[in-house]
């Protein structure tokens, strides 16, 4: 081969291997796209379910102890975003129902409190730091302790009777 021909080919690989790397740059970002684009549908997909489940409807669970009748009761709005990412603060207000506490205060994106049987309404705000409020209703339905009719099992026989046990004593031997 000539010198020319050595160039050329040496040229023509070159040429070759930068296509192929661009081909190769251009597929691993069209899939990182897609990645993107899966990700950012689950979270609107995450998003809407969250909005749609606006009721909670839970039981108090049997615990062996007639005397006690409540349940703790966490409700979370710590996946709320604010689409510009700006600094947001939280009301929970109750509505509606028999009156609770809220243990850590109402002012966070996460409150917990003890309920009994009953329904319950809350209402959050969520304000962003230019003062963009929005406001959202959660209903809590508290069903009672669960606790059934104790099972009764009868067994009779037929033909058969109750027969005594008679107790022999044993008669102490004294040695002389």
């Amino acid at each position: 081969m000539s010198k020319i021909e050595d160039s050329l080919t040496f040229i023509l690989i070159s040429v070759c291997l930068v296509f192929f790397t661009y081909t190769a740059m251009q597929n691993n970002a069209e899939r990182i796209q897609e990645v993107l684009d899966d990700e950012l549908a689950a979270k609107r997909d995450l998003y809407d379910s969250t909005v749609v489940a606006r009721s909670l409807d839970i039981t108090v669970k049997h615990d062996k102890n007639p005397t006690t009748n409540t349940i703790a009761v966490l409700l979370s709005a710590s996946s709320s975003y604010d689409n510009e990412k700006d600094t947001m603060g939280y009301s929970w207000k109750q509505i509606d129902g028999q009156e609770v506490e809220f243990k850590e205060g109402s002012e966070k994106s996460v409150v917990n409190f003890n309920a009994t049987e009953g329904n319950y309404s809350f209402e959050l705000t969520i304000t962003d730091s230019y003062g963009i409020s929005c406001i959202d209703t959660h209903w809590v339905n508290v069903a009672p302790e669960p606790n059934s009719c104790p099972v009764v099992i009868i067994k009779g026989e037929i033909g058969k009777e109750k027969k005594k046990v008679v107790k022999k004593e044993k008669k102490k031997r004294r040695r002389r």
